[in-house]
């Protein structure tokens, strides 16, 4: 790669840098080399994320390169000072093995790369990947969840519960994984790759049945750079947990946009009255248990670790009763606002139960244990598992974190907000199902009138977690993302000290970017989405006019960004009412985005597919959502993004409220601070630049941005737009009637069409690899109802690409004795609930009535389970077919299989020697069994038959769902076409669960015909 000189280093880049580029890595570098802070804004797109990682560990191997050299010229003076004094040679080499050793340490510092997620992190080693530093070391750090594979721990509900079967599986040793991590951490496997990601160490830990989570922490000591998240780092907790070393250390918070909300709330914490009432009901359940053992060791099942005595748990008791009867006492005036306390009266609640910070670690350390006993006896009895324990931890340690000698900067950072925490009714007046109650035989019924609280501790002094961050010594801090401005009241905000700053413009030019404010729909109606005018008939009208006007020119994607999700819920009703939203369908098909994580994936995949497949695709979603925070809508994916408003923090909302209350009592003119307006309306054009973001993606994109609230014409709104942006809206940004816009645009367009090289069809990684890496059963098919394809489109389909990666992970680890599906399937992984089917995934919308014969294989295949719902012959044999036509179960060797019978010269003939090659495939076809997982059999469906065949099986089926019988035969004659060579006719037979009852003889008959004839 091309070797650039920046800043006096050698820094490889795989092209020629950009002049942003260069400014960028410059800026990088010069902190690198001075040890000090940078706040650093370059729009997305211009490779910051490229630019950022060549420039640091260009910087890194040039340090090691000196490094090395002072030690070699270190050894050589020793050396010639220890010539003809033999004798002193030995004491003199441990002497320079320990000077060594230290310059290793201090004079080569650590990079440790930060981001929000680990998607982003998993993008940002996918870059490093692709550099002149792939060969240097790299790890990343994962919770418990991604990089676990013990079975028993993976089976757990929720990341607490995973961490704590963890620890107890550690501390007993009894987790084989993790105990081959010592013996196994040399191996060639697990040392040899420069770069490890989360997927690399699953792999490797089952391939070497080595534990991924705690191999990966002896990786870090030899990392060149450690990838984590950000709560990791300013989570002092986590960072204990994990051993984060940061002394000198040089730490990069990538994609810091959040960084001060992060900060906040890693700060914060919550208590509610029900809580501790579960926590007082759990320690007398233990108690009662260790009253119990006395008469029986058996109780609570064996093995548990009773490091405790009878006397801690009553005096735990007794405490937790006096913080319940403290709680219960706090005064709220207002239900609906709730009540507002300095922060010294978290510690005088806690005080009354007798917590303080000379007692904290200790009573954290009984509590640890007491979640430790929870999670054995538990899997013996119907306890609870010690959530409420931890919860009560957290607390504790993050409110008397906060040591004496700072207590007056938490006075003025914290607040502690009261609210009325509305008690659940038991329909059966059960006292344990009413939350808070519980607390004891003394108490219950006393409390049972009371209402519970909730008592928040928040932080608005986001300097306050970067402050123990930096007193963690490390060399630089280097905060950068494609949205941060204005840089000067967030530098003010963290209260650290910054030595650099840049704000980039974008490397494309103005023919490549359309940027616009539309003040007027198309009737003259003000766009304006302010709280008044929400609820307004005709401006939600004059809104969707304007969506529909702009999908009538801007080809492939378009993006519609709303503020919220009732306003965006609302919008839609209103469409879809007054038929505005089948004339934007009918132009694009609408996409709108999921508030579930599960259906977010497919529903992605569906709108790339539809913009490959068709002319275009919307996609409706909302500012600080999943989709405006870092998907990639590149070229095609996204050629105009529309901006329906501000998306301002709701206005009366406690921590909005008491976050504005915070600046204006804390703002002075040396601070520099925002006021509580300025950070209000800051908070709303944040959102809209990230949102803004998802266009432009690289330097040969284009696309248009259409900011249609007529509050952007306001100097202040302006002002805080990203600087690149606010360039292309020119000095004094005005909105322009409708009818120009529409003629400019098309221009734009159509000259961007002719002049700009188009893009070649790419397959979409970051969703491509999600679904590749998912372990869940939640693959589904994007609605083909929708979807038009374009005449002589022959790219390549993402499901043949997601296949083929399957297969060659399964090939892969096809020799194992454990295979990566054994231990999702051990872990429950891809176990999908029948009772709660996926509303994505169009086979659980065809088994409303199916799933009718379950061959079970845990008694050798030999038994046929009828399912329930089932209300048909538990066989397949249909009266109405006569005698000719008649089915029955055969028993193999390792199967069932369902085959007709067939007269006695037809069965002869399949074992004759002079059996045809047809014959012999249907046999070896026989021999195969279609998956009863819908997710597996769609995969397996996908891997054998191509993506136009594909296509048209999902819109048969789909069409089956909704029509009659007529959509029976379309789709028989489909399975035949596409499954009815021998090889496939395993999954013909796989499709029979799939269809309605009273289709299931006619199918049989079908199959029965097939395969008479093919014989």
């Amino acid at each position: 790669m091309p070797e650039n000189i920046i800043a006096g280093i050698p820094v490889h880049f795989p092209f020629e840098p950009y002049d942003v580029q260069r400014a960028y890595m410059e800026k990088v570098i010069i902190c690198l080399r001075d040890g000090t802070n940078g706040v650093l804004e370059s729009p997305t797109g211009t490779g910051k994320t490229l630019s950022l990682l060549c420039s640091t560990l260009g910087w890194i191997r040039t340090r090691q390169s000196e490094v090395q050299l002072n030690m070699q010229k270190l050894q050589h003076d020793q050396q010639t000072q220890l010539t003809g004094a033999a004798g002193a040679g030995a004491a003199m080499g441990s002497e320079i093995a320990a000077v060594i050793g230290k310059s290793n340490n201090w004079g080569v510092p650590k990079v440790i790369y930060a981001s929000r997620t680990h998607s982003q992190l998993t993008q940002a080693m996918r870059e490093l990947k692709r550099t002149a530093y792939a060969n240097m070391r790299a790890v990343v750090l994962g919770s418990r969840d991604q990089l676990c594979i013990h079975p028993d721990v993976m089976r757990e509900q929720g990341n607490s519960n995973k961490v704590n079967m963890c620890k107890l599986k550690v501390h007993a040793k009894s987790c084989t994984f993790q105990l081959r991590v010592e013996s196994k951490k040399d191996h060639p496997d697990f040392r040899g790759p420069s770069i490890m990601d989360i997927e690399d160490l699953v792999k490797v830990g089952q391939r070497l049945k080595m534990c991924p989570y705690f191999a990966s922490k002896e990786l870090v000591n030899s990392a060149d750079i450690t990838f984590m998240p950000y709560n990791y780092l300013l989570d002092p907790k986590a960072r204990k947990a994990n051993k984060i070393e940061l002394s000198n250390a040089i730490v990069i918070l990538d994609e810091g946009h959040n960084i001060e909300k992060i900060c906040e709330e890693s700060a914060s914490v919550q208590i509610r009255s029900s809580d501790v009432a579960i926590a007082i009901e759990d320690v007398t359940h233990i108690m009662k248990i260790f009253t119990s053992s006395s008469d029986s060791q058996d109780t609570a099942g064996p093995d548990e670790p009773k490091d405790f005595t009878i006397d801690d748990l009553t005096l735990l008791k007794e405490m937790l009763l006096e913080l319940e009867k403290a709680i219960d006492g706090v005064i709220v005036d207002n239900k609906a606002d709730g009540a507002t306390y300095p922060a010294s009266y978290m510690y005088e609640l806690l005080g009354k139960a007798n917590f303080t910070h000379g007692n904290c670690a200790t009573i954290v350390a009984l509590l640890d244990k007491l979640v430790q006993y929870l999670m054995v006896a538990s899997q013996h009895s119907m306890l609870r598992k010690g959530g409420s324990f931890m919860v009560l931890a957290d607390l504790l340690n993050i409110v008397f974190a906060n040591k004496g000698d700072i207590m007056s900067k938490v006075s003025c950072s914290f607040k502690v907000h009261a609210e009325i925490e509305e008690s659940k009714q038991s329909q059966t007046n059960n006292k344990a199902q009413t939350g808070w109650l519980g607390k004891g035989n003394n108490n219950a019924a006393s409390s049972a009138s009371k209402t519970g609280r909730i008592i928040n501790f928040w932080c608005f002094n986001p300097g306050f977690g970067m402050e123990q961050l930096l007193n963690t010594h490390v060399r630089s801090v280097i905060l950068t993302s494609g949205t941060l401005a204005p840089l000067k009241p967030l530098i003010a905000e963290l209260a650290i000290p910054v030595a650099q700053h840049l704000e980039n413009p974008h490397i494309v030019n103005e023919a490549q970017v359309y940027v616009k404010i539309i003040g007027t729909g198309p009737d003259r109606e003000q766009l304006i989405s302010n709280y008044k005018n929400r609820d307004n008939p005709k401006y939600i009208s004059s809104l969707g006019q304007t969506i529909l006007n702009v999908s009538r020119i801007v080809p492939d994607g378009l993006l519609v960004f709303f503020p919220s999700y009732p306003m965006l819920n609302q919008c839609v009703d209103a469409w879809q009412a007054s038929g505005l939203w089948a004339d934007i369908s009918s132009r694009k098909p609408i996409f709108l985005e999921p508030r579930g994580k599960d259906q977010f994936t497919s529903t992605m995949e569906e709108f790339y597919q539809a913009i490959r497949d068709s002319k275009g695709a919307c996609f409706m979603a909302v500012c600080r959502g999943k989709v405006s925070e870092g998907l990639d809508f590149a070229d095609r994916n996204g050629r105009a993004v529309i901006i329906t408003g501000l998306p301002f923090p709701p206005l009366k909302d406690p921590k909005v409220i008491l976050k504005r209350r915070y600046l204006e009592t804390n703002r002075t003119r040396e601070n520099q601070l925002l006021s509580g307006n300025e950070w209000y309306n800051l908070e709303a054009t944040r959102a809209v630049n990230q949102a803004i973001g998802r266009v432009i993606r690289h330097r040969n994109d284009y696309g248009a941005i259409l900011l249609c609230d007529a509050r952007f014409q306001d100097a202040s709104q302006v002002q805080q737009l990203s600087k690149w942006i606010r360039n292309h809206l020119g000095a004094r940004p005005q909105s322009s009637p409708f009818g120009p816009i529409v003629r400019e645009l098309r221009q734009f367009f159509k000259h961007a069409e002719q002049t700009i090289v188009q893009p070649v069809e790419r397959a979409v990684e970051p969703v491509l690899h999600t679904i590749c890496s998912k372990k869940e059963d939640q693959l589904t098919l994007a609605p083909i109802t929708q979807i038009k394809r374009e005449p002589g489109n022959t790219g390549t389909s993402k499901f043949q690409l997601a296949s083929e990666l399957a297969a060659k992970v399964e090939m892969a680890n096809s020799i194992k004795t454990w295979t990566p599906a054994d231990y999702a399937n051990a872990a429950g992984r891809n176990a999908q609930s029948p009772k709660a089917p996926n509303p994505m995934d169009f086979m659980s919308r065809l088994n409303s009535n199916v799933t009718s014969i379950d061959f079970n294989a845990d008694s050798g295949r030999d038994l046929v389970k009828i399912h329930k719902r089932e209300r048909s012959s538990p066989t397949f044999h249909n009266e109405s077919m006569g005698s000719k036509k008649r089915y029955r179960l055969i028993n193999n060797s390792d199967m069932i299989k369902i085959e007709p019978s067939a007269p006695a010269a037809t069965t002869s003939s399949r074992s004759s020697s002079s059996n045809n090659c047809s014959a012999i495939s249907v046999a070896q076809s026989e021999l195969k069994e279609a998956p009863e997982s819908r997710a597996d059999f769609l995969r397996e469906v996908r891997s054998v038959i191509n993506s136009d065949q594909f296509r048209s099986f999902g819109k048969a089926l789909l069409a089956y769902k909704t029509g009659g019988d007529d959509s029976f035969e379309t789709l028989m004659l489909l399975l035949l076409d596409v499954m009815g060579a021998p090889k496939l006719r395993y999954l013909l037979h796989g499709m029979r669960r799939y269809l309605k009852n009273e289709h299931k003889s006619e199918f049989d008959v079908r199959l029965a015909s097939l395969e008479a004839a093919q014989l």
